[in-house]
């Protein structure tokens, strides 16, 4: 009897009820997804003179010594809508690749970006690949601030046959989970939030009493400036943000 529980319980439905009514929440699941390079919703920002820096390595090769694989990087505008693929084929252990204005056809904006990691060699279908990387930005070509992926997001097979949904993180029906940010902002001069939508649901959030809605694939920039301490109430389970503070010419870039 328990194990039946156990297992109504963790199923899909069961899984959105608990969700829906805010008991034991499950955040965020794997479960059912096998042979993939998962990614991050990572953030590229080139607006206000920002230049973003990002390293990766080649998982592939450390962890399996594969080496004939192939990384693609995917980059949408803050609209969710596709700028470019970048296809990579030769590479080192230990990369990195600096993101202009330049490099996305003179765009001046933001948005998201993720990173897949292929190859033809078999893997065992129980494995999982994820890069979770760094990023660093820089404003008005000062030191860069380095920070390591914050969401899981997007995935597709390994083998580069399709793309799933990007479903990992859950969400639920009722805006009735609360995320506060441990951080006292009133020390800075200026503050911001990036938000990414890692579902392919609508993301209803509040910043305090602020609403604000994230359609699929799509991220936003909210300035904070002004407030001592920020709560944030969504419909998604692990809406954390991306956490720039100014501080003269200091940047500090973390996530909450």
């Amino acid at each position: 009897m328990r194990s039946l529980f156990k297992i109504l319980l963790n199923n899909k439905l069961g899984i959105f009820i608990r969700n829906l009514i805010n008991y034991k929440p499950v955040h965020m699941s794997l479960d059912g997804i096998d042979c993939v390079s998962v990614s991050d919703a990572f953030a590229w920002r080139t607006d206000n003179n920002f230049e973003t820096k990002f390293k990766y390595s080649d998982i592939l090769n450390i962890f399996y010594k594969i080496k004939n694989s192939w990384i693609e990087l995917h980059f949408f505008s803050k609209n969710g809508e596709p700028i470019k693929i970048k296809h990579i084929d030769n590479f080192e252990t230990s990369n990195e690749i600096l993101i202009t204005k330049e490099f996305l056809n003179n765009i001046e904006d933001y948005g998201t970006f993720y990173i897949y990691h292929f190859t033809k060699e078999h893997i065992d279908k129980n494995n999982i690949i994820s890069n979770r990387c760094y990023l660093g930005y820089s404003q008005n070509k000062n030191l860069f601030s380095m920070v390591h992926g914050n969401t899981l997001a997007k995935f597709k097979k390994i083998s580069n046959k399709f793309i799933n949904k990007p479903d990992i993180v859950k969400t639920s029906f009722f805006a009735n989970h609360i995320y506060q940010i441990q951080k006292f902002f009133l020390e800075f001069d200026k503050n911001e939030l990036f938000f990414a939508n890692p579902t392919s649901n609508l993301v209803r959030f509040t910043v305090d009493n602020e609403k604000h809605i994230l359609k699929a694939g799509c991220s936003k920039l909210i300035n904070i400036s002004g407030r001592q301490k920020v709560s944030i109430k969504s419909n998604c389970l692990f809406l954390r943000p991306t956490i720039f503070s100014y501080k003269d010419q200091y940047l500090d870039v973390h996530h909450g």
